[in-house]
């Protein structure tokens, strides 16, 4: 995220607003989001966001000599509405600070503000990971993360495993087939599963990545076998946000293939200082607006451990 500034810094306190706002772009710059590793981010120039799929036509049926074409016809899908949250907050710096420059005090404000900025934005996306099994729903109604996948074309899919399991080898060869198997769109057709993925996980669970995507030979075990996993294209995003520490979270590593989706309407702003007239204390306010959400399931998948 960059830090826009809007308008123009008044006079008053002019220089101590300058280095105030560079202190707050240099302390986010030295925060780099893990978030946007993970969710496709895009902008959004209204109140909210509707995203709608379609159902395409099933399968094409025999058609005899001379016999009329079966008519098909493609429908809507789902949808799904991301509503926009709004945040916003300032931070003052007393009238004492601001006349003798206490550059300390403004470094540490600067620096605390927006790690707090940064944090919170980190756990709303971290939101979609940590509920995907309950409350974060996909545009059927169902959790993110679920067995039983509503097509609208009729019949269900999954993304999970059929037995939740902890992370391992065999896990992780399972869910791989499974994607291939249960991929579908929502007129039930499979469709070619990703080839290149991104394992999400907490950091309980970054040794064990390791250990299973980085051997030479299957992990774990006594025989000579190739590790089968390293023909894929993996990369791993460790999240000390995820609060499930069993949890583990597979999806493609080309963002615009899946529907973990975040949508901009305000990026993160600071807006022109100000002085409270009672105090005379400055006053630098910071706000966004944001919306996190799963515009489909498809290409995600997931274990919540056991």
């Amino acid at each position: 995220m960059a830090v826009q500034v809007r308008g123009t810094t008044p006079q008053f306190s002019d220089n101590v607003d300058k280095e105030v706002i560079t202190l707050m772009k240099s302390a986010l710059k030295e925060l780099p989001p893990i978030w946007s590793q993970v969710i496709n981010e895009k902008k959004s120039d209204r109140k909210f966001e509707r995203v709608l799929s379609v159902v395409g036509v099933g399968d094409i049926p025999e058609k005899g000599e001379g016999a009329p074409y079966v008519s098909q016809v493609i429908r809507e899908g789902w949808s799904k509405d991301f509503m926009h949250t709004e945040f916003g907050a300032t931070f003052e710096v007393t009238q004492t600070a601001l006349e003798d420059d206490q550059y300390d005090q403004l470094s540490q404000h600067a620096m605390w503000f927006m790690f707090s900025a940064r944090y919170v934005v980190e756990k709303r996306a971290a939101l979609l990971y940590n509920n995907g099994f309950s409350t974060e729903l996909s545009p059927d109604g169902v959790s993110i993360y679920n067995s039983a996948h509503n097509l609208k074309g009729g019949g269900t899919a999954r993304n999970i495993l059929a037995t939740a399991a902890d992370l391992s080898a065999t896990s992780l060869e399972q869910a791989l087939i499974d994607i291939q198997k249960e991929t579908k769109l929502e007129a039930g057709q499979l469709v070619a599963p990703i080839q290149s993925f991104t394992l999400h996980i907490p950091p309980d669970l970054e040794f064990v990545a390791e250990r299973i995507l980085n051997s030479t030979l299957r992990p774990g075990v006594a025989d000579n076998d190739t590790n089968a996993l390293k023909r894929r294209k993996w990369n791993i995003v460790v999240n000390p946000y995820l609060t499930d520490s069993d949890a583990w979270f597979i999806q493609a590593s080309n963002k615009a293939q899946h529907g973990m989706r975040s949508y901009t309407r305000v990026p993160l702003t600071q807006d022109p200082p100000m002085t409270d007239p009672r105090t005379r204390n400055r006053m630098y306010p910071v706000r966004w607006r944001r919306s996190f959400g799963c515009a489909y399931w498809q290409n995600t998948f997931a274990s919540p451990g056991i």
